[in-house]
């Protein structure tokens, strides 16, 4: 018999069961899609985890009691979970208690719970030592250890954006205080325009109080020796004024001999030109007694003014106001001792007028007394005159006192003024000192960090760059996961012929053509598989595929191979070989390198990994779907082929067939 036919007879029997057994055939049918439905089903619950862990429950708790840093009120635990809930990751709910909110984590209704403990911004604001300030979060593994990962995930997020939000508003405060101190300095050269316009309006009053202080000295040599000429005549008329009207009093007895006793005609010339300068001095007197009072009233604007610039000198303008002070006294107490004085010396002017009269009257009542003594007795002055002039001789004594006194205040007030400007001239040159000190300590200008408070605190940004994209979790679990269903349905076709047994007509038979034979069903329903997992993929969960060519002939090759490899196992082991095969499905799953880096994984499964047939079926996938590495794929798919030649060979060569009789030719499985 030819060795296509001997094929075709194997296959015949085979056939034939699944036509006398319609279960079987049913289940056959069945198992083409496990594999699809396995990885639709597993998939499609990890297909994009990311988009719904909005979904899971995490619990907030702010206990911060605040802090004031730099004379600002701050709540970091407020902003912190403000900042948290806008982010919006996880589903938040506020707790204001801390055990109940730990109580609801243990009980499985809280994935987690992010506490921020009472002294937070206390601890955090100063940044005294790096982790001062502490974040808790409170989770149960027991409970999900995928919700506990995410809390270990989200730690260091958070700190992050903490420390983010702290830089912020660290390098705000520096921006600030920058710009204070520019403004400071701005101010503070303002004032310093202001104390050099002060100093220089006090130099003007010094001038003007040094001018002063000059008229007051000639007006007091004036003064002093009008006064002088005033007091002496003053004695004099004082001491003859009671003689002179004693003598007028008389004067009528003596009528008849006045001729004889008359004055001569050169004292009469005398006496009245003594009255004519005693009025003249009085004259002058005045004068300079006004000059004094004009430069006492001068000084004292000068003071006033003085005062004023001092005041709004800063440090040394408590000093000149206290030397001011004493001057200003004593300027008071001169310009009131000239006024003093020249009410005296207008009393004085009046009676030196009215005794220049009386004089007049007296010489020329004596030089007329000789011709006409009878006239003469008529004219007399009467009694009341007489005694107005002694009472004026008197008043112009006393004023002549009160002049002296004012004089005494002025030279005391001379003396105040003197001491008092040389205090002025001491703290000008203090002031003088102290505005260059200040003017060399200054500095030209205040440097401000650049650019703002984020810039600062973030001037570094990672651009992360990937190659090989993959667009969700779903799709980039698919060459991990697809391979493990296509090895169960690989498992499962194994269950639909005898690949130790084979019927009693077809003993005889070429080997080579009793194994294809019995691998013609099984090829077909895991091929079938591939198909169908290829089509729930695109039609389904929508998986882009940019070599759909080369992804389908990895999933054609996959399923060979799976099913090549438990054929050579039950060759080798019998049934026992589908229990091994399932086994070798559990080491693959952890040493092929499908779910994490094979790097991550124990020194043992790091050294099976090269020699499993899922490692290059993984990489063949990944190369063929995603283009990862460099879009190398054919070397894979060649050790992927090569391990299915290899478990062909073995399957072929290896074991013994049991024959059973036509009688006793029953279907592997017990359906029935």
């Amino acid at each position: 018999m030819a060795w296509l036919q001997a094929v075709r007879e194997v296959l015949r029997y085979e056939w034939l069961l699944l036509q006398r057994h319609r279960k079987l055939a049913a289940a056959a049918v069945g198992l083409l899609f496990v594999p699809a439905l396995y990885a639709l089903i597993y998939l499609w619950s990890m297909w994009d985890p990311t988009s719904h862990t909005n979904e899971l429950p995490v619990g907030l708790v702010n206990l911060d009691a605040g802090a004031q840093y730099r004379n600002r009120d701050l709540n970091l635990g407020t902003d912190v979970l403000a900042a948290i809930e806008q982010h919006g990751l996880f589903h938040y709910q506020r707790f204001s208690d801390r055990e109940e909110a730990r109580r609801l984590v243990r009980r499985g209704d809280l994935a987690f719970t992010l506490e921020v403990p009472a002294d937070f911004s206390r601890r955090a604001l100063p940044g005294e030592a790096p982790g001062a300030a502490k974040l808790t979060l409170y989770t149960s593994e027991g409970n999900n250890y995928s919700s506990a990962g995410f809390a270990r995930r989200f730690a260091p997020e958070v700190a992050q954006r903490v420390n983010t939000m702290l830089g912020e508003a660290r390098w705000e405060l520096v921006l600030s205080s920058a710009a204070g101190s520019k403004r400071s300095l701005d101010t503070l050269r303002t004032a310093l325009a202001d104390l050099h316009q002060g100093t220089a309006e006090l130099q003007a009053g010094l001038k003007k109080a040094g001018e002063g202080q000059g008229t007051l000295l000639d007006g007091s040599q004036r003064a002093n020796e009008g006064a002088g000429r005033l007091r002496t005549g003053a004695q004099q008329l004082a001491e003859q004024a009671p003689q002179l009207s004693g003598g007028l009093r008389q004067v009528a007895p003596l009528l008849r001999g006045i001729d004889a006793r008359r004055p001569s005609d050169a004292d009469l010339a005398a006496l009245r030109q003594g009255t004519r300068q005693l009025t003249e001095g009085q004259r002058e007197l005045g004068r300079g007694l006004d000059a004094l009072a004009a430069g006492g009233r001068q000084i004292g604007g000068g003071l006033g003014q003085l005062k004023t610039a001092a005041d709004d000198i800063p440090i040394f303008g408590g000093s000149i106001v206290e030397g001011v002070v004493p001057l200003e006294d004593g300027t008071r107490q001169l310009v009131a001792g000239l006024d003093t004085a020249r009410e005296g010396n207008e009393r004085l002017l009046a009676a030196s007028q009215r005794i220049d009269e009386a004089v007049i009257s007296l010489t020329e009542g004596t030089q007329r007394a000789g011709a006409a003594a009878a006239q003469a007795a008529a004219r007399l002055p009467e009694d009341q005159r007489l005694d107005s002039f002694v009472d004026g001789t008197r008043e112009l004594a006393r004023g002549s006192d009160v002049l002296a006194g004012s004089l005494r205040q002025l030279a005391t007030g001379h003396e105040a003024l003197g001491g008092g400007l040389a205090k002025l001239h001491e703290g000008a040159a203090r002031i003088g000192l102290g505005l260059e000190l200040v003017r060399g300590s200054l500095p030209l200008a205040v440097d401000s960090p650049g650019g703002s408070a984020q810039g600062l605190t973030m001037s570094v940004e990672p651009v992360i760059e990937v190659v090989a994209p993959v667009p969700n979790n779903g799709i980039a679990l698919t060459p991990n996961f697809v391979p493990l269903a296509l090895w169960v349905g690989a498992v499962m076709a194994a269950f639909l012929v005898h690949f130790r047994r084979i019927v009693q007509p077809l003993e005889g038979l070429p080997r080579t053509a009793q194994v294809a034979g019995k691998l013609v069903l099984p090829l077909a329903a895991v091929l079938t598989q591939a198909l169908l997992m290829m089509a729930m993929l695109v039609g389904v969960l929508h998986v882009p595929m940019p070599q759909p060519g080369l992804f389908a002939l990895t999933l054609l090759s996959a399923s060979l191979t799976f099913l090549l490899l438990i054929f050579a196992l039950v060759r080798l082991l019998g049934d026992l070989g589908k229990v091994v095969a399932v086994v070798l499905l559990i080491v693959q799953v952890s040493a092929a390198g499908a779910l994490l880096p094979i790097q991550l994984n124990d020194a043992a499964f790091q050294a099976m990994h090269p020699y499993l047939p899922l490692t290059w079926v993984v990489s063949a996938f990944r190369a063929s779907l995603f283009g990862a590495y460099d879009g190398v794929f054919w070397p894979q798919l060649g050790v992927v082929l090569a391990i299915a030649a290899s478990a062909l060979v073995v399957g072929t060569v290896a074991g013994r067939w049991r024959v059973m009789p036509l009688a006793e030719w029953r279907p592997p499985l017990d359906i029935e």
